[in-house]
Order: structure tokens, then C-alpha cells, then sequence
């Protein structure tokens, strides 16, 4: 392999030798015509070489030759996986420093200039065979080039970008042939085929001769090229002897929709030419005719010359007159009467716009994914950064509300939770391949908000119900400043490197750690679900009080959470400090700015809920007095400067009041409004509340998402299972409207320009677009976007340049695609007309309703009567249903039946009587059946629905039972691994003496013991006889070896040595001398230590040791 050479300086040796100057990098957007004849020449289009030369000539291109052994490692095999057509593919940094840089030469100087670039990171790579096409003996492998700088690599995509779409345009162009003007080539003049001719008629005339026999000579062949024989012309007739017949098809007289008239109007369009009379012909006008009389000229000026005063020479020429603009164009549009024919006057017949309509589609803009840190993961939830546009936080997870896991896939949650990563990625328009941050988090991100009043602020909903505080600390504003070192500072920087080889490369500037967490004690059980924020007037306090703060200048900063647990959560993000935390805040202050500069201010706090309420069911979303944001674009000339991130400002829509009332999504399927009243106990507690108002029952699963209009707060969307619903707050007997899909549905947004369009996703990957105005009984688009499931949707508040809709699909990635032009730009007073439609709506669903009561109490026996026989039919199908699915019983009656048979005539009248009551039941269902026109198959299909979902209800009530009485059970076992047994305060003696006392309670008997004993030895003939002696000593060598080989506690031994050698292991107090002595407890006097030494030695035979006296 040759050395990795920088061919970017390839242009400046030109000046060394021959002095050419640098040409300039070829930088063009190649724009495909409208016409082929257009064209003349390719290279003035667009320049491949200039193309090419200016990619090889970008200051980090680097060209390396690959072996195959490397291609195939790496996926770039020639031929296979790259080709001269498309040459560029993507390679992880960390993939070709562990496979193609081991076998660089020059390894060591690209592991210097990749010093910093994350291993996660990509690195464009491209097939490059002209470097290496004048070389006679080129080296071993393949020509390849890549970049190093993300400022080269961006510009790089942009040429291979355009050369790509050059190249299929021109692939195209080949390819396709128009139909062109007949040129007469002519072969006209030869068809002589259909010319009618006179001639003579034919005379039989008969010849006979002899033809002399002739060797044929020798011929060669050759080849015969299509280019060699003359076009001919073939005519394709049927043969005389086939005769064809035609069938006509039977006349139906079917009246249609006549067109009307066609009317022929004329309208005057502007000439092209003047119309005033004198301006029809050209004149010439000699020069002479110019000059006028000097007696003219006198007149003129009023000036009387004196005789002689001057001479007709020295009077000066007049100058000829200048053209003026009319007369410009007279000469311009008319040559001798000739008017231009050609132009088209069909737009100049009326100044007023056309409205046309288009199919619209969407169009992908860009993809952010990093299956490094997201792979087998969904998009959890994102939002947009509200102080620069392009920049959008996403959040990833294993699973959602809406995702579906199969009961068979096994999950090792600790081992997940310990090992796997929770991703939390800033992404941004200016670069699709590398996120921008990326935020830590301890367990995984269900629902990201930034703070709309502080941009630097971003919190995060957690699985476990923590929320999690990131402070960007101005970190977006410098995004794209690129660090610029002088030649000293990259030298001591690499030094310093090669000295810290050792350590990670972790770019801290790219990771935000948490500046704070809500503590687990005050957080939900479940995970967050939703977070909302209110208005800065609004506040509340510790009892669940809300208050309007009159003061203009206040800004409090509170908002809503929801959980999956059924809570409800009120948090202010600047909480009130503890003591703890002012003490600390204090010792900060003290130190040195240099080391608190880069300190978030939220590190030394505790957020912690405000208020909480409780309802017993899941909860998925919240509809509330919250605020609605809109934002505000610079001027065009700013947005020139930075496109993908140019600044914005967020500007909120608060409502007047804050209500001490929610609208609550629940998991159930149920919508339901609640009004807590606070309640004045310490900080912490949780008021529990009931649903006041029940919005109809119109979804058929769990309701996954609810969304606000921006621009009619009272009005809300609503997703559950298959079926979609339009609410307003103040009408909850029906929707709006609801439509049922065929498919579910998983996510809803509003669109942040037109107040009646909204965005709905599905499980199938299509994404319907509705537009309430337009039409309401289905989607005005439906794209398909992939087969696989979308589990996120947001739109991007800025309309310029382009309106782009963020989707969020299986494969842990999130598209941005392009808007038609009729979702970005609203209608005249649309949103007065979407106030008119829902207000018209709910007073036709009034009228109804009214209607409908009227004619109840009008027929009131009637529609009474038909329930209860429907009642009572039903309760019957029950019974016999019943009665069916239980094979025990049936059986049994069978039995009884055949038992009655057996025993003869004493049970026949009774089974008889029990026949005819069922004859006569079934007779009487069918004159009640008939008498209320009712149909039993009709009943039962329409009743079935019903009976499932009453059973269904009594299952859930039966669990919902069953989990109640093992309650009790399950919080004692927790109770008893957590919290340690009591025991009770003894002595140790004490302690010892009951335990020898249960021993020797359940301690078997001598005289067991002994007969066990000899059994087991009477099954062993010959036993060696051993002294006591040395089994005392087999068992001390046999302890010794074990402790030495276990690691046994020999500090025990060693004690008890020490104790031997100096005589005090009598004086120890082991406890158990109470069993065999009436000795009391306490400590020893020496009257009793003697004394027991004594009979201790006298058992032993040992020397009594004697106790010198006090002198």
C-alpha cells in the first residue's frame, strides 16, 4: 500500500514550476432545463472535471490505496459495493481505525489529524480510479480518497450531490426520445405501390432455352450490417380465405348529464403595437428636412439680427432631435407594418389569478440517525429548541404507549436498565450525519419539553416518574464555531495526546450531564406521560390554591406533569431553596468565578411537585388552561446569513384564567374532566379526585394522545385504537366529528400555520393529512411513508424557506419532510370559518338530541316496551348460552334423565311436565319475539358486542378483587425483605442458654443416637480399632490442613494459644459453665478462678500452678 498523501495541495505546485496561478474550487448547482433543445453544450451546464478537480483538491482529502482483503472487511469491495458510477459510500471513524489504518503505513499521522473525532462519528469515502489511470506500475489495491474535516466533508456531499443529478439527468436525456418534425429523407418518391397506372394488356408469350451447366465459383462471405440494406416497407394483410364477423354490442339507452352550450366570447387584449393612427407607417425623414430656415430660426427665438453682425458660416448646426421612448418603441414592435403574430395574449386577457389544483406529496428533506446510540429503539417524543430554528431534541425508548411487543419476547429489564444506554440526541439541519449533544440520562426518556421562557432549559420525563433538568448554558449559539489553532498550539496539542494516548477521548462539550433530578420520594410511580406549561402570571401554592400574580413583570415558571400512575403533578422550576441548598448557594459564591462559570444554577436545587392530585386510572394526556406558543422570524437578511439555524422568538398565548379544573386521557379509553378543591395538609400529599363530567364513549381502545389547537384553545383532538375525534371543552355529549380508520392510530398534531389542518399517523406507516374545511370525512393526503409503525409527528413552527414536518418511524430514526404549499399558507379568515364549523356542528347535534327527546316522550310506552322485551330476549340468550358452555351441567341432566327412564312410570309425569314448560317458554318467546317485531339473530349479533364487554367488566372486577386480598400478603412479604425482624434485648448468657435449651430440646435422645449408631457400624465387618488419643490428633492435623487450605479463621486458634500459654484460659467466661455449674454471673474472683484451676488440673494431671503472694 502506498503512504496516505494530502492531494489537496496538488494546485499550488502549478505556481512553483510553471507558474500557473491556483485556479478557483468549482462550486455550481446544477438546475435542469426545462427543454432538451436547450442544450448545446454539457460542459457550460455543468463540468464533471472541474467537479472532480475541486474535490481533490479540498485541504483534508486524503487518497490511500485499499487491498481487497480491506474492501471486504469494510463493505467498499469495487465492483460490488462501490462502482465508478456511484464511488461514495459512508464508514463509521471507528470501523477504518480498527481495519484500514493498521495496514497504513502513515497510520500514526491520520490517528494524529482524527485526534478529537468521535468514533461514532462518519467519514465520506469515495472510489476514485483516475488517480491512478497515468501511472504505468501502480501500486497494490484500489484508489480511494476520504476527508477529515466536517467543513470538507459538507462541501463534498454538495459536488457529489450535484454531479449525481447530472448524471441522471443525462442518463435520462439519452434514454428518452421525443417526437420530432418528419423530415423527408425521400423514400416518398419511391412508394409507386398505390400509383394507379394505365398500361397494356399482357401478351402469353413462351421461351424455351438451353442453359449450359456451370461449376459454381467460390464465394466468401461477409458480414451484412443493418446499416448496408435499404429501408422497405411491409404491408400486413389477412388472407383472402379468413372472413371476420362483427359482433356489435347491445345498445342501452342510459340517460347522462348533458354539457352545457359552449359560448364563444371575444375580449380586446393589448396590443402589441401603438394605435393611434399616425404611428401605422414608417417614414423617412431626410436630414436635410432637420435644418431649418435661419428667418425660422429667428422667428423662433424672437431675435432680430442686425445686417453684417454675422455670417451664414458661422451660425451652428442644429443638433438632429433625440428619439424619444414611444417613438423607441414604434421602431422596435413594427418593421414596415409588420406586427408580431407570435405573442401569447391568452395571460394578458385578465390581471385576475387562477386557482389551480395539483396532487400534493411530500417531499423527504433530511434523516437524523445514529443507530450507534438508538439501535432496537423507538422515538420516544422530541421538541423543537425555541431560541434558533433547525435544532430538535430527541428522546428514545424500547417501547411507547402505542408499540406493540410480542408475549413470547422475554426482556431482562435489570439487565437492560444496568447496561443499556438512554439516548437523549440534539440534532440540527446544518448536519444530518453527527448530532450536535447529547444529553444523559439515568433511566429512559418518555417525553421531552424545552422551557419556552428559557431555551437553555430542557426537561425530561423519565419511565421511573423522575423529572430531569439539562442546562444547555448557551451551548446552541455555538454549535457551528469551528476551533482555529496556530501552528504552536496543534504541536503542543498533539504532544500533549501522544502522552495521554492512554486515557478516552470523550468530548465534553458534546455531552450535557443532568443539572438536577426530582427526588424519587416525591415523584410519581409511573412514567411521565405529558408535560404542559402554564402561563408566567399563574401560580400555585402548597394546598393546591391557584393565584394570578397582577404584577406584569413577574415571571413564574410552573408546569404540569401526567403519569402513568394516575398522577397529576404542579411543579415550579424555581422552587424555593432549602437550608442545605442555601448553604451551599453561599459557599459557591465564595469561590473563584473560574470554577463556577461552566456551574449550572440548578445544580444546587431540588425541584420537588407543588401539589398533586390523584385519579385511579393511567393516565396519557392533559387538556388544560396551558399556554400555546407561536414564534416570531428576523428579517430576511438575517435569515440569509445562517438558513438552517437562524434566531426565532417564542411568543406565548395565555388564556385569561387558570380554572382549577383537567381534562384527563386515560389509558381505559375513557375523557373525563376533574375539578380538584385543595386541601390544607402538609407538603407532599395527593388530593384524590373523581371524574365531574364524562365525555361520550367513542374510542374503542386506549386513548394514546389528546392535542390542542393552537389557535382555538377550546378545540382538541383525540386518539384511541382506530378511531379519531374532534372535542370541544364546554360540549361533552358528543364530538365534533369522529372517524373510524382502518388501521391504529398512534400519534396527533396540529399544524402550527393553518388552524384547520392537523397530522394523524398510523401503525402502517402512513401519515394522513386533514383539512377540516376541505372535506371531513376523510384525509385530503395519505402518504406512505414506510411499513412499519410512526410513533411521533411534530411540525416546525418556521415557514421559511421551506415548511418541514418531523416523523418519528420504527427504525429509531426521524425524517423531516417538505410540506405542500397548501398546508403552509392559510386561508382568508380561516379561523372565523373554523369557529362557524364547529359551532354549526354542535347546534345540529343539539337539534337532534331536542328530536330525539321529543319524540321519547311522544312514544314513551312504545320504546319502553320494545327495551324491555329486548331486555328480557337477551337475558334469555343469556341463560341458554349459559346453559350451553356448561358441559357439567348438561351431563348431569343427561344423567337425571336417563336415571328417570331406568326407575320406570313414577318420574314420567314429571318429566313430561318439565317438556312441556320448555315447549311452552319456547312458544311464548316467539309470540313475544313476534309481537315486537324483533328478530333473535338480529339480537344476538347486535347484543354480542354487549355481552363481551359486560364479561370482560366482570373479569377486571374479579382481578381487580383478587389483587385486592393479596394486597395485604404482598405488602407484608416487601415489609419483611426491607425492614430488618425484631429481636428482642437479651444478655448474651442469656441468649446463649435459650438456644442450648431449644438444641437440646430437639436434640435426639442418647439411646437413639446409640442404636443408629451401632446399625450403621454392623455394616462394616472389620473395623480397626483406634486409640482416643490419636483421633484427637487425626482431628487437630485434619483441622489444621483444612484451615490451610480454605483459608479458615485461625484467629480464633491463635487466641486460644496465646490464652494456653499464659494459664488465662480459665479465667474467659464462655457462658455455658451454667449448664454444669451453679456458678452466678458476673466477673470471676480469684477464690473461684483458684478453684477451678484446681479441679481443671487435677482432671488433667497437671501441675497446679501456685499464685506468689503480695509482699
Amino acid at each position: 500500500m502506498d503512504d496516505g498523501m494530502d492531494v489537496g495541495g496538488d494546485l499550488d505546485m502549478g505556481n512553483e514550476f510553471g507558474g500557473i496561478q491556483k485556479r478557483r474550487p468549482y462550486i455550481k448547482k446544477f438546475i435542469q432545463p426545462g427543454s432538451d433543445e436547450e442544450v448545446d453544450d454539457m460542459q457550460k451546464l455543468y463540468n464533471v472535471q472541474d467537479s472532480w478537480r475541486t474535490l481533490l483538491a479540498l485541504p483534508t482529502c486524503q487518497k490511500i490505496m485499499v487491498v481487497e482483503s480491506v474492501q471486504k472487511a469494510l463493505k467498499i469491495q469495487v465492483g460490488v459495493n462501490v462502482t465508478q458510477e456511484f464511488p461514495w459510500k459512508q464508514l463509521k471513524y471507528k470501523d477504518m481505525r480498527d481495519v484500514l489504518f493498521e495496514e497504513l503505513e502513515n497510520s500514526a499521522d491520520l490517528l494524529k489529524l482524527f485526534k478529537g473525532f468521535n468514533p461514532d462519528n462518519y467519514v465520506l469515502i469515495g472510489y476514485c480510479p483516475t488517480l491512478t489511470e497515468a501511472e504505468e506500475d501502480p501500486p497494490e489495491g484500489d484508489p480511494f480518497i476520504f476527508y477529515i474535516s466536517s467543513k470538507d466533508t459538507k462541501l463534498a456531499m454538495g459536488i457529489v450531490q450535484n454531479m449525481e443529478a447530472f448524471e441522471r439527468w443525462r442518463m435520462q436525456r439519452r434514454l428518452r426520445k421525443k417526437p420530432r418534425r418528419w423530415v423527408s429523407m425521400g423514400t416518398e418518391d419511391e412508394m409507386t405501390v398505390l400509383v394507379e397506372r394505365f398500361r397494356d394488356e399482357p401478351v402469353d408469350v413462351e421461351i424455351q432455352s438451353v442453359y449450359p451447366i456451370q461449376q459454381p465459383r467460390h464465394i466468401a462471405f461477409d458480414y451484412r450490417m443493418a446499416r448496408d440494406v435499404r429501408d422497405g416497407v411491409i404491408e400486413l394483410l389477412p388472407k383472402e380465405d379468413v372472413k371476420y364477423e362483427n359482433i356489435t354490442k347491445r345498445r342501452l339507452s342510459m340517460a347522462v348529464q348533458s354539457a352545457p352550450a359552449c359560448i364563444s366570447r371575444e375580449q380586446q387584449t393589448n396590443p402589441t403595437f401603438p394605435s393611434n393612427a399616425w404611428s401605422q407607417y414608417l417614414y423617412e425623414i431626410d436630414v436635410a428636412d432637420l435644418e431649418l430656415d435661419e428667418s425660422d430660426v429667428e422667428e423662433e427665438e424672437g431675435v432680430v439680427q442686425r445686417p453684417g453682425s454675422a455670417t451664414k458660416e458661422s451660425i451652428l448646426p442644429k443638433p438632429a432631435p433625440e428619439m424619444s421612448d414611444q417613438m423607441q418603441l414604434l421602431l422596435e414592435t413594427l418593421d414596415f407594418n409588420q406586427i408580431d403574430s407570435y405573442r401569447n395574449d391568452y395571460q394578458m386577457i385578465t390581471s385576475k389569478h387562477v386557482v389551480y389544483y395539483t396532487n400534493p406529496f411530500l417531499q423527504e428533506f433530511i434523516c437524523f440517525a445514529n443507530i450507534a446510540k438508538s439501535d432496537k429503539r423507538f422515538v420516544a417524543s422530541c421538541d423543537w429548541y425555541p431560541k434558533l430554528s433547525g435544532l430538535i431534541a430527541v428522546s428514545y425508548a424500547f417501547s411507547t404507549p402505542v408499540t406493540v411487543d410480542l408475549a413470547t419476547h422475554q426482556v431482562n429489564f435489570v439487565q437492560r436498565a444496568v447496561l443499556e444506554p438512554n439516548p437523549v440526541l440534539l440534532w440540527s439541519f446544518a448536519d444530518n450525519l453527527n448530532y450536535k449533544l447529547e444529553f444523559e440520562a439515568p433511566f429512559e426518556v418518555t417525553t421531552l419539553s424545552f422551557c419556552p421562557f428559557n431555551g437553555d432549559i430542557l426537561l425530561g420525563g423519565s419511565q421511573n416518574g423522575q423529572v430531569v433538568v439539562w442546562d444547555l448554558q448557551g451551548r446552541c449559539d455555538h454549535l457551528e464555531e469551528e476551533e482555529y489553532l496556530t501552528p504552536a498550539q496543534a504541536k503542543y496539542r498533539a504532544l500533549i495526546g501522544e502522552f495521554l494516548n492512554w486515557t478516552l477521548d470523550i468530548n465534553e462539550e458534546v455531552v450535557v450531564a443532568p443539572a438536577t433530578m426530582s427526588p424519587l420520594e416525591h415523584s410519581p410511580n409511573g412514567a411521565i406521560t405529558g408535560i404542559y406549561w402554564l402561563a408566567k402570571n399563574f401560580y400555585l401554592n402548597h394546598f393546591g390554591k391557584v393565584f394570578n400574580d397582577p404584577d406584569k413583570r413577574s415571571k413564574h415558571h410552573f408546569f404540569i406533569t401526567c403519569a402513568f400512575d394516575g398522577t397529576v403533578g404542579f411543579w415550579n422550576l424555581e422552587g424555593e431553596a432549602s437550608k442545605k441548598e442555601k448553604e451551599a448557594q453561599q459557599r459557591t459564591k465564595n469561590l473563584p468565578k473560574e470554577l463556577t462559570q461552566n456551574e449550572s444554577l440548578f445544580k444546587q436545587k431540588t425541584i420537588k411537585p407543588t401539589y398533586s392530585i390523584f385519579y385511579n386510572e393511567p393516565l396519557t394526556g392533559i387538556i388544560a388552561d396551558t399556554s400555546v406558543f407561536s414564534i416570531q422570524t428576523p428579517a430576511p437578511k438575517v435569515m440569509a446569513n445562517s438558513p438552517n439555524n437562524y434566531p426565532i422568538q417564542t411568543v406565548s398565548k395565555d388564556p385569561p384564567e387558570l380554572r382549577q379544573s383537567l381534562i384527563l386521557s386515560t389509558y381505559y379509553g375513557h375523557i373525563i374532566r376533574v375539578e380538584w378543591q385543595g386541601m390544607y395538609s402538609e407538603a407532599g400529599g395527593k388530593e384524590q379526585v373523581n371524574a365531574s363530567v364524562n365525555f361520550a364513549m367513542v374510542h374503542d381502545g386506549p386513548v394514546v394522545a389528546m392535542s390542542k389547537n393552537p389557535f382555538y384553545p377550546e378545540l382538541f383532538a383525540s386518539i384511541g385504537r382506530t378511531v379519531f375525534a374532534l372535542w370541544k371543552e364546554d360540549y361533552h355529549d358528543s364530538p365534533i366529528i369522529w372517524r373510524k380508520r382502518p388501521c391504529d392510530l398512534t400519534a396527533v398534531a396540529w399544524s402550527e400555520t393553518r388552524p384547520a389542518v392537523l397530522y394523524i399517523t398510523r401503525m402502517d406507516g402512513i401519515l394522513e393529512a386533514w383539512d377540516i374545511l376541505a372535506r371531513d370525512d376523510d384525509a385530503v393526503l395519505t402518504e406512505v411513508l414506510g411499513g412499519g409503525i410512526i410513533t411521533a409527528v411534530t411540525e416546525h413552527r418556521p415557514s421559511l424557506p421551506n415548511k418541514i414536518l418531523g416523523i418519528g418511524d420504527y427504525n429509531s430514526s426521524i425524517r423531516m419532510v417538505k410540506l405542500p404549499h397548501s398546508f403552509d399558507v392559510p386561508l382568508d379568515n380561516e379561523l372565523a370559518k373554523l369557529m362557524k364549523y364547529v359551532l354549526r356542528q354542535i347546534t345540529r347535534k343539539m337539534n337532534i338530541r331536542a328530536w330525539e327527546q321529543k319524540y321519547y316522550e311522544l312514544n314513551k310506552d312504545i320504546i319502553e316496551a320494545k327495551r324491555e322485551a329486548e331486555e328480557e330476549a337477551r337475558k334469555e340468550m343469556e341463560r341458554l348460552e349459559r346453559e350451553q358452555l356448561n358441559p357439567r351441567k348438561r351431563a348431569s341432566e343427561m344423567e337425571e334423565e336417563l336415571m328417570g327412564n331406568f326407575k320406570g312410570g313414577s318420574n314420567y309425569n314429571e318429566r313430561m311436565a318439565k317438556k312441556w314448560d320448555e315447549l311452552n317458554l319456547n312458544r311464548m318467546m316467539t309470540i313475544l319475539m313476534s309481537r315486537k317485531q324483533m328478530d333473535p339473530e338480529k339480537l344476538a349479533r347486535e347484543t354480542a358486542l354487549e355481552k363481551e364487554r359486560l364479561s370482560y367488566e366482570t373479569a377486571k372486577k374479579e382481578s381487580h378483587a383478587n389483587l385486592l386480598q393479596t394486597v395485604e400478603d404482598d405488602v407484608a412479604t416487601i415489609r419483611s425483605r426491607i425492614l430488618p425482624a425484631e429481636v428482642q434485648d437479651m444478655q448474651r448468657s442469656e441468649m446463649i442458654a435459650e438456644r442450648v435449651k431449644n438444641e437440646m430440646a430437639m436434640a435426639e435422645s442418647y439411646e437413639s443416637v446409640e442404636k443408629s449408631a451401632f446399625k450403621k457400624l454392623q455394616r462394616f465387618p472389620e473395623l480397626k480399632s483406634i486409640d482416643y488419643i490419636e483421633l484427637l490428633e487425626r482431628g487437630l492435623q485434619r483441622r489444621q490442613l483444612l484451615d490451610q487450605s480454605l483459608g479458615g479463621n485461625t484467629e480464633r486458634l491463635l487466641w486460644y494459644k496465646e490464652k494456653m500459654r499464659d494459664n488465662q484460659i480459665f479465667e474467659c467466661d464462655f457462658g455455658v459453665d451454667l449448664l454444669y455449674n451453679r456458678r452466678k454471673l458476673g466477673p470471676k474472683t480469684n477464690t473461684d478462678s483458684e478453684t477451678e484451676i484446681e479441679m481443671r488440673a487435677t482432671e488433667m494431671e497437671l501441675p497446679v500452678p501456685v499464685q506468689p503472694k503480695d509482699e
